[in-house]
This record gives C-alpha cells, structure tokens and sequence, in this order.
C-alpha cells in the first residue's frame, strides 16, 4: 500500500483538503470502506442476533460477504479509483441494500433501511443530479421487489412513502455538505485575506508568490511583483485619526483591484504597503501597470479630504532580478527605496546601478527626504554608463547646452541651469527596463509609451529639488515647433526657449558621437541635418546659434 493503513480507514481531514472534499476519490475510498464494513456487520448481527424464523441467513451470510469485498476493494485501491467506479459501487451497494431487504423475510415493505447507505453516500459525494439519478435506480429495484413478493398486492403508499423519504434526508445532506464547504472556504479565504481592504494579507501573498514563482521557473514565463508603499501615510492617521487612515487604506485597496488586471494578485502585506503579482509580465509591462495603479491612487485622492494621497512603486522580475521570492522582494524593496529617494510619487524598475548610488546619498532618518540635486547628476551619469558604457553623453549635451545659452545671450546663472539640465535632461530614463533601452529592432507601441514618458519622470524628480523650472525645461526637450514631438504635442510659442536648446544639443550631440551601432557623422553633415529640420523639428533661433559655436 502506498499510504499507512490509518491513513486510508480514516475518516479525519486536514481543513486543507476539507476545501475540496467530498469530490476526493481517497475521501469517497475511506466512506465507502466504512459504509461496506458497518453493512457487512448489521448482515453478521442479523444473523447472530434473535430473529424472525423468515429470516434468509444463508443469503444474508452471502450478503455479509459481499459487502466485505467491496470494502477490502475501496481499502485496496483507496485514491486510484476513476470516478465512474463510484458510481457502479453505489448500484451494487444499492442492489445489496434491495437483497437485505428480500432476504430480511416478510414485512420488507417496512423495513427498507438498508436503503439508506447508498442513498446517504450519494448525496454526499456526488452533485444533486448525479444523486437523484440513483435515487431513480434505487426506486426502480424497491418497486420491482415489491412486485416480485407479491405480484396481486404492490404497496405503493410504502414504496412512495420510503422512497420520498429518503429522497428528502438525502437533498437535506446535500444542502448541508454545501453549506459546510462554503463556510470551510470562506474561513480558509479569510485566513488569506486582509479584513480591512480585502486584498490578501502577507500569509495568502505568500502562497500565491510561491505557486507563481514555481509556475514561472517551470514554465519559462515571466513573473513581475510590483511593491509599493503609501508616501507620507503617517501624516493621515496623526492629523486625522486612525478611522481616517482606515478609511484611506480601504480607498487605495479599491483603487488598487481596479486598476490592476484580472489575472494579477494583489495584496497588503503591512501597514501601509502594498505589492502585485503580474504573472507572464516582463519588467516593462510591469512598469506599466505600476503607472496605472499609481495613477489610480493619486486621482482617488485628488479632492479628498484627508488631502492628496500617493503611492510608490519598485519594480522587480523573475528570473532577471532573481531568482527566489526573498530575492526579488528585497530587491523590490530597494527600488522602492529608490522611488522615495527620487522623490516619491514614482514608479522605479530595479537595476544594478541606482540602488547603489541612491544608498550612498542617503542620509540617515531621512527615508523620504527630497531628493538633492547632486544625487540625480550622480543618478544621470550612471544611467548614461548602463545606456552607452560611459558617462560622456550627458556631459556632453550639458556643454552644448551650455554654449548655446551663452550665444543666445542668457545671464550666467540661467547659462549654468541651461547646463545642469543638459546633464540631467534623460534622467527620467531611471523608469526605462536595461532591455528596452538596448534594444536593436523595432519598438511595439508599447515599448514605446514607456520611452516617450522618460521627459515627464525626469520631470517629476526635478520636482524634489530646489531647481523646479529644470523640470519644466526637460519635459520640453523631446517637442517640436511643428507640434510632432512628445510628450503632449506642444507647438512652437507653447515651448520654453531652454527647452529648445536641451532639444537641439542632445540631438547634435547624438548625430557626432559614436555608437556601437553606428559610426558619428562629421560636423558638416550633422550641421547640415540641423539647417534642414530648423523650424520644423528644431527652433531657428537655437539652431543658428548652435552652428555659431561649434
């Protein structure tokens, strides 16, 4: 036998499996085995007790051995049964019950009980329908021994009575079975669940993390977990109470089940922290997603009256950030760690490069303190070593930048913000997967949402320093005078001229470097492409002063 003999004549379960029985072969193995055996030994009482001389020992006796059999078979094969078999069983088991009665002597008309173990069994294990057909069978033979007794007497009222009887305590089982398995179910999904948002807690996170995880390493599909935490969350429950952070946190969770997909899992697994599950998600869809939660949480909270709410993202997936469930959530973490360094409100996907940098130019008790410019110079010149393997690009743009500005005639300490955005104008590019940015082929429309909101994160972490209008300047570095660029399509009179002028000197600055990709133009070439494209892709004021310089 493959499982210990106390296993298989049990009739204990854990709540675990409680959830699918009855519909289990090995629970419907272990009833059966019980049921065949107390039968076997009513036939054995009947014969060994004081009884009617009417009474059929010899058939009795072979009945004895019959259900012994089926017994000894369910103990035998337990959970290798096929369902069907089951179904069989309860005829034979119901043809037994019609010889118990045949072979119980006169008055079968009234003693019919041994009808009520496969009529019992039935409800309990198989659907309603399923049941009822027995119960149909189980009639059939009860009328057609009662007609074979005595063909000139039928008592109908018996049978009927007998028959609506047992079909009665039978549904009540039924009814009683599904009510016990959908409390089971729910007390089993309570224990997963968090009462206040209904998200699962950290316990039901966890098993979901750990099938998925298999799911993915076994499958070769990509899994994502996208962590989050509420920003500034202690300032609700100190001004307004903890109701009031309750009734927040309950906000964020619906805000959260709305914008995530069906098939993601969603849960809080602390205070105020939140994490998702995006199975056959890579680190840029993820991204996506995280935007669409944060964007959700942010308009939930827009006009409310605890004051606006947000909520921060780190972005990790298997197998690029690790390999393990401990892996890829303490790698969450440190990106989530990099989103509130880099001014919360923010979406960061794991790289190798900026938690590093953003632990170094931490400071102590100060997890969300605003971001200072030194750190995003640091953050950009390590995005342009991951990007183009050196950290020249940014310098670079920052020079022209620079140049341009001062031919343009702009004060000095305009000129030197002209040259610190030229050096932080792709810092937004911290929101971009290393994949994506590498990239050789063509974009999807997908990949490239995630490219053209790079000038709105760069944006947004300027927001956190000191330097505001940096922000402004970046956000227009990608339009165009013509009302083709990106990200909202402004037009020429719409754009900030130092916006124009990181414009034109990371677009010189791509033309004449060297990519591993392609060989640099010359000056000429270049300056002649930017002559072409003035007024239209470029400003014509920039770049006259751009050819004036270089």
């Amino acid at each position: 036998m493959s499982r210990p003999l106390r296993q298989r004549v049990g009739w204990r379960t854990s709540v675990e499996d409680a959830v699918a029985a009855p519909g289990t072969p090995a629970a419907m193995a272990s009833a059966g085995f019980w049921f065949a055996t107390t039968g076997a030994v009513i036939a054995l009482l009947a014969i060994a007790l004081p009884h009617s001389p009417a009474l059929d020992e010899r058939g009795m006796a072979w009945l004895a051995v019959a259900t012994g059999l089926l017994a000894l078979a369910a103990l035998a094969v337990y959970d290798h049964l096929p369902l069907w078999l089951f179904h069989i069983g309860v005829l034979v088991a119901s043809a037994i019950a019609t010889g118990a009665v045949e072979f119980w002597g006169e008055g079968a008309d009234s003693t019919p009980l041994p009808y009520l173990w496969p009529a019992l069994f039935a409800f309990y294990f198989f659907s309603v329908r399923w049941a009822l057909a027995h119960m149909a069978a189980l009639s059939i033979m009860f009328a057609v021994l009662l007609v074979a007794q005595d063909p000139g007497y039928v008592p109908v009222a018996a049978w009927a009575t007998t028959i609506a009887t047992l079909t009665t305590g039978g549904l009540l089982v039924a009814y009683a079975r599904d009510r016990l398995n959908s409390l089971i179910a729910e007390l089993s999904d309570a224990a997963r669940r968090d009462p206040l948002t209904r998200l699962l807690n950290r316990r039901g996170f966890t098993e979901v993390f750990d099938v998925e995880i298999e799911r993915a390493r076994r499958t070769e599909q990509g899994l994502s977990v996208i962590v989050g935490d509420l920003d500034g969350f202690k300032r609700v429950n100190d001004r307004f109470g903890h109701a009031a952070g309750d009734e927040a946190l309950q906000r964020v969770g619906s805000a959260i089940l709305r914008g995530k997909r069906s098939w993601d899992s969603a849960a809080r697994v602390g205070g105020e922290e939140f994490a998702v599950l995006a199975p056959d998600t890579d680190e840029h869809s993820a991204y996506i997603v995280a935007e669409r939660l944060r964007t959700a949480v942010e308009t939930e909270f827009e006009d409310s009256e605890v004051g606006p709410l947000t909520v921060s993202f780190g972005i990790v997936s298997f197998p690029v950030h690790g390999q393990t469930a401990e892996a890829l959530l303490q790698a969450g973490d440190q990106a989530l760690y990099a989103a509130k360094r880099l001014g919360r409100n923010r979406s960061v996907i794991s790289s190798a490069e900026v938690p590093g940098i953003l632990a170094r130019t931490s400071r102590p008790g100060r997890d969300e303190a605003p971001v200072d410019l030194a750190t995003l110079l640091t953050l950009a010149e390590a995005l342009d070593v991951r990007d183009s393997g050196s950290s020249t690009h940014c310098r670079r743009v920052g020079r022209y930048a620079e140049l341009i500005a001062r031919e343009l005639g702009l004060p000095p300490d305009a000129v030197e913000c002209v040259r610190l955005a030229g050096i932080l104008h792709d810092v937004g590019r911290v929101g971009m997967p290393d994949e994506l940015v590498v990239k050789s082929g063509p974009l999807s429309e997908r990949e490239w949402e995630l490219v053209r909101s790079h000038p709105e994160i760069g944006a947004r972490m300027l927001d956190t320093t000191e330097y505001t209008e940096l922000g402004e300047w970046i956000l227009a570095h990608h339009e165009r005078p013509d009302g083709g660029g990106y990200p909202a399509g402004r037009k020429a009179g719409e754009l900030p001229l130092e916006g124009s002028i990181l414009a034109a000197a990371d677009a010189y600055e791509a033309m004449t470097a060297e990519r591993p990709y392609r060989a640099p133009l010359d000056p000429e070439a270049a300056s002649e492409e930017m002559r072409r494209e003035a007024g239209r892709q470029f400003d014509e004021r920039v770049v006259d002063a751009l050819l004036r310089v270089v």
